[in-house]
């Protein structure tokens, strides 16, 4: 399989089968011509696998900045942190580039910027 083994819910399969068929259907309305290469459809089926991909990857990104905690202590002096202009990010991806823009703090007090704090063990969701 390559990559870090993923499991595909079952209630996403009906799902995916749906966009496979409208992809294809918009695609090649009629159908695929007799003909077409088979290396073809696998780098354009590829290639919107990966689209899909680095969209969903940015969409919960940008969602996950925007529910970001509230100003926290500065990792440093533990004193209490200020919001700062938020900082946009861009990161390169297997599927591509994704972009959003992530609150960002500083300390007032030893002048060290920082972001929200991540989860702790046991805090967040863990998806496997």
């Amino acid at each position: 399989m390559g990559k870090d083994a993923v499991t595909i819910p079952d209630e996403v399969r009906p799902l995916l089968e749906r966009m496979a068929e409208q992809l294809s259907e918009r695609i090649f309305p009629g159908g695929m011509p007799w003909g077409t290469r088979f290396d073809h459809l696998e780098t354009l089926a590829g290639a919107l696998g990966d689209e899909v991909a680095r969209r969903m990857i940015q969409a919960n990104l940008q969602e996950q900045a925007a529910a970001a905690p509230a100003v926290g202590s500065c990792p440093t002096c533990g004193r209490p942190g200020r919001a700062a202009p938020d900082e946009p990010r861009e990161l390169d991806t297997t599927q591509g580039a994704v972009a959003w823009v992530e609150p960002a703090q500083d300390c007032p007090h030893c002048r060290r910027a920082f972001f929200p704090p991540e989860p702790g063990p046991g805090t967040g969701p863990q998806q496997g």
